[in-house]
């Protein structure tokens, strides 16, 4: 029985990985979500969403002349500095970007569909099978903004224990270095990413989105709607108007003392890419700042601090090409189990990876 349920598994993420593939629509069909980055609201980077960044950004232009703070010549100059996106790290992370929404397209993202699919039959089989729980076919209007609520909030908490896990363990931390390798923060350094990490992610957050599946199954999906806009979750879209562009750029933009301790703001998590000792292992927040606030995680610095940024004790050369970027951390992570092997278990600190220069 086990076995079976194993191949069963297997096989749905086989199937889902090979989706992309499979058929000339199916090839079109992710080509066209690569094509659509700009214009699908589902897309972080949809129109939108950046133009609200631009927006923030414009106001902290506009205030910081006004505080007679020294800014740039002009605002077009003080969002877009050639210094940083002509930075040599920068261009790295527009080369890797190109390559890697590509690949996400075609084969990433359809196995973490099957891993969705998957987790939705797990949570079935335990819950209504085994547990005899019966999901609510009908709630009201209060009950469904309190539940997309919860699930998008218990979402982003397990990308925050994802994200410490990345950190902690240092066979994780060997992928994880690709993202803290940018000496330079741009938006398209969010994307310079491993795509390991997102398995990592993605089997965390595996009993929530298993959960949510079961929980929604037998709600009208007209009751459903009422808590989207545009066929995306209304949580998501609001999100999607903070800023969250600006977490990876230059502008140490705060939202004040009590955003910045709810929402992952620029300056909370330009932080956590912050080269300062002070900073490590801070601000694992992924959209919400809540958890570093509630678990003790959180650092605020001050929003005049000059943060640099990048790897502490790392070779830069490492990090110089997309091919390193891919291949690398499979070498230092396979160096590091041999010498765990040879020497003794692999719960070593994050700081004792970093000094060896893994």
């Amino acid at each position: 029985m086990v076995i079976d349920a194993v191949r069963w598994s297997l096989a749905r993420v086989a199937e889902y990985s090979l989706s992309a593939v499979s058929s000339w629509d199916n090839f079109t069909a992710a080509i066209g979500e690569v094509l659509g980055t700009f214009t699908r609201l589902t897309s972080g980077l949809a129109w939108p969403y950046l133009l609200a960044s631009v927006t923030i950004a414009g106001v902290a232009y506009r205030l910081s002349r006004k505080r007679n703070v020294p800014a740039a010549p002009s605002f077009w100059a003080f969002l877009l500095p050639r210094g940083v996106y002509g930075h040599p790290s920068a261009k790295l992370d527009y080369r890797f970007y190109l390559v890697s929404a590509l690949l996400n397209a075609l084969l990433i993202f359809p196995m973490l569909a099957g891993i969705g699919v998957l987790a939705g039959k797990m949570a079935k089989t335990v819950l209504i099978g085994y547990l005899a729980w019966e999901p609510p076919a009908t709630l009201p209007v209060p009950y469904l903004y309190a539940a997309a609520l919860g699930f998008y909030l218990l979402h982003d908490f397990m990308n925050y224990c994802a994200h410490m896990l990345l950190h902690k363990v240092p066979l994780l931390w060997s992928f994880h270095q690709v993202h803290h390798s940018a000496d330079v923060l741009t938006p398209v350094s969010a994307y310079r990413a491993h795509p390991l990490e997102f398995f990592v992610s993605a089997i965390l957050r595996a009993p929530v989105i298993g959960l949510a599946f079961v929980f929604y199954e037998n709600v009208p999906a007209q009751d459903v709607a009422v808590t989207t806009i545009f066929g995306i979750s209304l949580v998501g879209f609001m999100y999607g108007f903070s800023g969250p562009h600006l977490q990876h750029s230059h502008l140490p933009i705060s939202y004040g003392p009590l955003l910045d301790r709810i929402l992952v703001t620029p300056l909370v998590h330009q932080t956590h890419h912050s080269l300062d000792p002070r900073h490590h292992d801070k601000n694992f927040g992924v959209k919400f700042a809540l958890w570093d606030w509630l678990l003790g995680t959180l650092c605020l610095p001050d929003r005049h601090e000059r943060l640099r940024f990048g790897l502490v004790g790392g070779d830069k050369d490492d990090f110089a090409t997309v091919g390193k970027l891919y291949v690398g951390p499979f070498q230092r992570a396979g160096g590091l189990i041999r010498r765990s092997l040879a020497s003794g278990p692999l719960a070593r600190s994050q700081d004792a990876v970093r000094s060896e220069g893994l």
